[in-house]
């Protein structure tokens, strides 16, 4: 026997080998949505997850017949979300798919939860970062040489030379295999083979262990990836296959069963949910369908559903609740002992209101930031993008007026190639800080207004019961972070003349920089190692300063018209005729509304003509430094959790929905009920 590469499209591939010859399939095919591989057969660019799970069912029942009789199938694939005007929804696509190749004749043995220690960040504020895949383990009868082992496995994504970013690391698959009773002999089959990680680790098991003569077949349509896996596994065996036609069709998916709806109702901000059994959890999501339970919460509910003992329609009927409005946006894995549950965190499919999701209450808080010495970094040369406005223009640092202390900002000198302007950058180690920085404080008392609109409840003072939000007297005060005020104050105090460029040192009073990069060419900005340093790959982002929520920033500017007695039609009237369908989303408290941008604050401003600092607020722009760093915030912690027992999961999910204490004493108050 010998390895082979199969170079052809994988339905052919499959029909190619013999029946009941493979002993153990593993594979991630494409994702859907993922990746175009530009050729027109390609898996995972169907127009709908329907057809995309109901193209893999067609070809994943072909090779079923290749199985042995007590053949083991490892199915790795990754979820994605469904892209939408409002609240993303996640799609189950895994889940969904197990349970179509049941019903396909599939039996499922196991669902393994690959935790990735190294995962991906994300800059999602609304929903928990993605640290796992699942890896499906299917047989093609009740008996298999599946040895079973943790349903939990934490392996770090490998790092590979190739472009391919489809990571499925060597361990991964070594722990697979470990978990058969694989003999001397057998076939290891990849469909979907990539760059040839599978094959990789059988050449490296049947060197390693002599007795184990085992063999690969690496499926493979890419011509490049053949030649990446031709050099990582040594095959020699190359046949070429000619496509064949094969009809499939997409799934059709089934409703939410018919049980007794049990509506879950302790808290209208949201509600913590855990059932012992499928039967209870099934009963909790037809409850979503109940008027008593959405009468009873506010649009803007955050809900964590589980089940301890779960099914593969648990994870399957989760995505059903798209049909009932509600979007699903992380599935938890609760981690114990080797087993792990679900909880599912889903909300309101509302385009009006945003849900309450309090992330920074349960970051993790860095041991140390790890961070450079930001004061020591010569940033000159380094690239800027302005993606402030609706131009967007790039330039270079061109001299460092200020540099970084205390967390302060430092102020730079951009040179955009036509023109130069002065900026400050906010300091790398508190930018979050900064751009989440405003206090909004009520007019009468002063008392800081955890959170300040709500636009769907109450809204008034939680110290002094004022009502706020309804005329010009009882908008919140704005005052914005003290870091921001001092940097403003210094870029009004720079005398700053367009030769700056060229003369280093002519900033009168103000030693700038003396770095060396100064005296090059803006062609030759980062030619040299020193100029590298400058942090090659690294940027600053030239961007609106505050993160202010859309819909409080409408309400302000409605009531700012209002009291004019302006209507948004005469608002249009004074701008240029392109804004004709923009204006108006600035007065829409919903999914559909915008901010106005800095270059459109002051036309505003005349506009509206009160004394407020909100368009200050709106017009300030800063330098943000573009870089992987540690955040002092902390980072997400992910949608794995571990080490915490029942009472503790309750209590750290509620955290995440629960409103400021500050709001909920101005509910109790009697001068804030409507």
């Amino acid at each position: 026997m010998e390895d082979i590469i199969l170079h052809g499209d994988v339905y052919a591939a499959l029909d190619w080998l013999e029946n009941s010859s493979v002993a153990v399939a593993i594979t991630s095919p494409p994702y859907w949505k993922q990746r175009d591989y530009g050729f027109p057969t390609q898996i995972g660019q169907e127009s709908t997850p329907e057809e995309y799970i109901g193209r893999l069912v067609k070809i994943f029942s072909k090779l079923r017949e290749k199985l042995k009789e007590d053949g083991v199938f490892f199915l790795n694939i990754g979820d994605k979300y469904l892209n939408r005007y409002g609240k993303s929804h996640l799609l189950q696509i895994p889940y969904r798919l197990a349970y179509h190749m049941i019903k396909d004749g599939w039996n499922l043995l196991d669902i393994i939860i690959w935790y990735k220690p190294n995962h991906m960040p994300s800059s999602a504020k609304d929903r928990f970062t993605n640290t796992y895949e699942p890896v499906m383990v299917f047989s093609k009868g009740p008996d298999s040489i599946y040895r079973g082992g943790s349903s939990v496995v934490k392996i770090p994504l490998q790092q590979t030379p190739w472009r391919h970013t489809a990571v499925f690391p060597e361990d991964l698959v070594s722990e697979m295999l470990r978990r058969t009773n694989i003999m001397s002999g057998d076939i290891v089959l990849d469909p979907f083979a990539g760059t040839g990680t599978v094959g990789t680790v059988v050449k490296r098991i049947r060197g390693n262990m002599p007795s184990k003569e085992i063999y690969s077949v690496m499926v493979e349509k890419g011509g490049s990836f053949v030649r990446i896996i031709e050099e990582r596994t040594e095959i020699k065996r190359i046949i070429k296959l000619e496509d064949i036609p094969y009809d499939w069709s997409p799934v059709e998916e089934e409703p939410l069963p018919e049980v007794d709806p049990n509506p879950i109702m302790t808290d209208r901000h949201g509600e913590v949910f855990i059932a012992e059994e499928s039967r209870g959890f099934l009963q909790a999501l037809r409850g979503l369908s109940e008027e008593d339970f959405k009468n009873y919460h506010r649009e803007d509910a955050l809900y964590f559903f589980g089940v301890k003992n779960w099914s593969i329609d648990d994870l399957y009927y989760i995505s059903r609740i798209f049909e009932l409005e509600y979007v699903l946006r992380n599935m938890i894995v609760v981690a114990r002992e080797g087993n792990w549950f679900p909880i599912f965190m889903f909300a309101h499919d509302s385009t009006r209101v945003a849900y309450k999701f309090y992330l920074d209450r349960v970051r993790i808080r860095p041991k140390s930031l790890d961070n450079p010495d930001w004061w020591r970094e010569d940033f000159v040369g380094l690239r800027v993008r302005d993606i402030s406005g609706k131009v967007r223009k790039e330039g270079r640092v061109a001299h460092i007026l200020k540099r970084y202390e205390d967390g302060f900002p430092k102020i730079l000198v951009i040179d955009w190639g036509e023109n130069t302007s002065v900026e400050f950058a906010l300091h790398p180690d508190s930018d979050e800080f900064i751009m989440e920085g405003l206090v909004f404080e009520c007019p009468r008392c002063g008392a800081e207004l955890k959170d300040p609109y709500d636009p769907v409840g109450t809204n008034s003072c939680p110290k002094c019961g004022l009502e706020l939000w309804t005329e010009l007297d009882t908008l919140p005060r704005i005052v914005e972070p003290i870091e921001v005020l001092e940097a403003m104050n210094e870029l009004r105090n720079v005398e700053f003349t367009e030769d700056v460029r060229t003369e280093p040192n002519t900033v009168r009073g103000r030693k700038n920089t003396s770095s060396k990069f100064l005296s090059l060419d803006r062609m030759n900005w980062g030619a040299s190692p020193g100029a590298r340093k400058l942090i090659l790959g690294n940027y600053f982002s030239k961007m609106r300063l505050y993160r202010i929520d859309q819909p409080a920033v409408a309400k302000y500017l409605t009531i700012l018209r209002k009291h004019l007695n302006l209507s948004i039609r005469d608002v249009i009237s004074y701008f240029p005729g392109e804004y004709e369908h923009t204006v108006g989303h600035w007065f829409r408290q919903d999914f559909g509304g915008s901010i106005p941008l800095p270059e459109d604050v002051e036309i505003l401003k005349k506009i509206l003509n009160v004394n407020t600092n909100l368009f200050d607020v709106l017009k300030r722009t800063a330098l943000k430094f573009q870089t992987v760093k540690a955040s002092r915030k902390g980072k997400n912690p992910g949608d794995f959790i571990e080490g915490l027992d029942d009472r503790e999961l309750i209590s750290y999910l509620r955290k995440l929905y629960q409103p400021p204490l500050e709001y909920v004493r101005g509910l109790d108050n009697p001068a804030s009920r409507h």
